[in-house]
């Protein structure tokens, strides 16, 4: 790999305009008062630090957030997508927050670390956090800061890595900084720690080893406090540092308000409610009109048939969880400007790769799903990526990327390693592209397909395995079904051609690749297309217009 030296000496000429995600349909944003908070750093500024080499890293990954939110974090556009590059093909390989987490942590796909889902016999008790990209980074020279959300159950089941060691208080290898939220504390329900990951407006951190209560202070609010704090006690020192902060929003979390409809959503503070009411008079997924979001779904596998046409209550519930999830965002990017400009302040500005993602997508709407993740569908899949810093060029990229690949860019730029990897590093391509040349992998755990079927068409726990092209989504799932999906006809994924002869050979190599995906380790991810199945740059950017064109004109701006 590359000196990361010649990277930073880059920068200065990389910082550019780029249009506030129009193809989004991003609409202009009013500013909103900022709710009291941990005061803005004062003007004068810090010199930037005298640090050869590698560059900080801070990330931010929200939860369960769709791509086409991004419009609702009017301060994460200007201060990274105005001036970096916004990853266009940006997918989650498993999305859902515990197994696509894990994968960032680990650069493995599930299939290699083997947590599948949230709950026993999965979620944290099944991972080993030994060694992960926050070691990798340590031993680089790197100070690691984690905050917030961790795997599901974390605080519950007892660590792998340490079986003894009291849940809600341990703190993994790897990290010099540690505040993240256990899902629960074992005291009693009044006891003011009894705080959890899941409530927004009673979440306790565990900093250090230490328990910290924060009873009525909004969950975004405390996570970014706690990450200025990290950036305050790594800025200015001689090592490089590495940040990740998780929110909770724009995931559903307690406590339960007059307005929630029967889905789950998420709570939010009084000042942001209802801003996006005129804004969003239906959720992204469902049509204008009232119309069906799919009329017929028998083209589909069972898990997506036998889902009903939404009805009017339906409709209305779907479209309140869009405008709370809109509102919590809204709230954490009203936080994050603080973060933003404490990073300005503190003179690590200029050496700091500043990322912005989600764990997954969410469904809400499209295919009859009025709420939901796990499946591959293109909102559950798709995931924001905006990355801006030294190297990082302004515009649009569309190569695709997916979380592994974003852990070993991380490392590319620490010059770190794991031991196991399966991601590609995006570092030294990103001033140039090579389209869609490699296939991308889905894998899930579905359990409503594990229980009723007992047809196993591969192995492993798995019960779905896709390819992605810039052209095709191939989908198998372990009940034999198979879907096919057309990008090029059909953006939207409404008529599975899985059947159809006329794509015989197109399932032919793409069951090519799928056979190479599904048990892979390491480079032998890095699955080569075919030159029936690659894009040019130019054809990728058609195929991704396309599917922008076609969402607005279905589901409406």
């Amino acid at each position: 790999m590359n000196s990361r030296g010649s990277r930073l000496q880059r920068a200065a000429a990389l910082v550019c305009a780029l249009p506030l995600l129009a193809a989004c349909g991003a609409p202009e944003v009013a500013i909103a008062p900022e709710p009291a908070a941990r005061p803005a750093p004062g003007e004068v500024t810090v010199p930037p630090v005298e640090r050869a080499g590698q560059p900080n890293v801070l990330m931010v990954m929200t939860d369960d957030m769709r791509y086409d939110e991004l419009r609702y974090l009017p301060h994460v556009r200007e201060f990274i997508a105005d001036r970096g590059t916004d990853f266009t093909n940006s997918f989650a390989p498993t999305p859902l927050c515990c197994p696509n987490r894990a994968s960032f942590l680990t650069g493995e796909f599930p299939h290699n670390h083997g947590v599948w889902w949230h709950e026993e016999p999965w979620g944290y008790g099944s991972f080993d956090d030994s060694r992960t990209l926050a070691g990798a980074l340590q031993h680089a020279g790197y100070s690691t800061g984690y905050v917030g959300k961790y795997l599901n159950r974390y605080g519950i089941a007892a660590p792998k890595a340490a079986p003894g060691a009291a849940p809600s208080t341990y703190v993994p290898a790897g990290w010099d900084e540690w505040r993240a939220t256990p899902d629960a504390v074992p005291v009693p329900s009044w006891d003011p720690l009894a705080g959890s990951t899941y409530d927004y407006f009673d979440t306790t951190v565990n900093v250090n080893g230490t328990l910290e209560p924060h009873q009525g202070e909004y969950s975004s609010q405390v996570l970014v406090n706690e990450g200025i704090d990290v950036l305050d006690r790594f800025a200015g020192g001689t090592e490089p540092w590495f940040l990740q902060i998780n929110s909770l929003a724009p995931h559903h979390g307690a406590p339960f308000e007059p307005d929630d409809p029967f889905l789950e959503t998420p709570a939010r503070p009084d000042w942001v409610k209802d801003r996006f009411d005129a804004e969003i008079p239906r959720a992204p997924g469902i049509p204008p009109n009232g119309v069906s979001p799919e009329a017929d779904v028998s083209d589909k596998a069972e898990i997506t048939s036998r889902h009903r046409d939404p009805g009017p209550g339906a409709q209305h519930a779907v479209r309140e969880t869009a405008r709370q999830r809109a509102e919590s965002l809204f709230a954490l990017d009203r936080h994050l400007a603080r973060l933003f400009r404490e990073l300005k302040a503190s003179g690590e500005y200029d050496d700091t790769v500043v990322v912005f993602t989600s764990d997954n997508g969410y469904l809400l709407g499209e295919h009859r799903w009025v709420s939901g993740k796990v499946i591959g569908f293109e909102p559950s899949y798709r995931v924001p990526l905006l990355i801006a810093g030294p190297g990082v060029p302004a515009g649009e990229r569309v190569d695709p990327v997916t979380t592994v690949d974003l852990t070993a860019s991380i490392l590319d730029w620490a010059d770190a390693r794991l031991r196991k990897a399966d991601g590609i590093s995006f570092v030294d391509d990103l001033e140039g592209s090579s389209g869609w040349t490699r296939a991308i992998g889905y894998e899930s755990y579905l359990p409503s397909i594990a229980n009723l079927h007992d047809v196993r068409g591969f192995d492993g726990p798995q019960t779905a395995i896709g390819i992605r092209t810039a052209q095709y989504f191939y989908v198998k799932y372990s009940s034999g079904e198979v879907e096919l999906f057309d990008l090029e006809r059909d953006p939207l994924e409404m008529e599975s051609r899985a059947d159809d002869p006329a794509y015989a050979d197109v399932r032919r190599d793409l069951n090519a690749a799928w056979r190479k995906f599904h048990d892979c380790a390491g480079a032998h991810c890095d699955i080569a297309l075919p030159p029936s199945l690659s894009a040019d740059e130019d054809r990728a950017t058609e195929l991704r217009n396309r599917l922008q064109t076609s969402t607005r004109e279905f589901y409406g701006d």
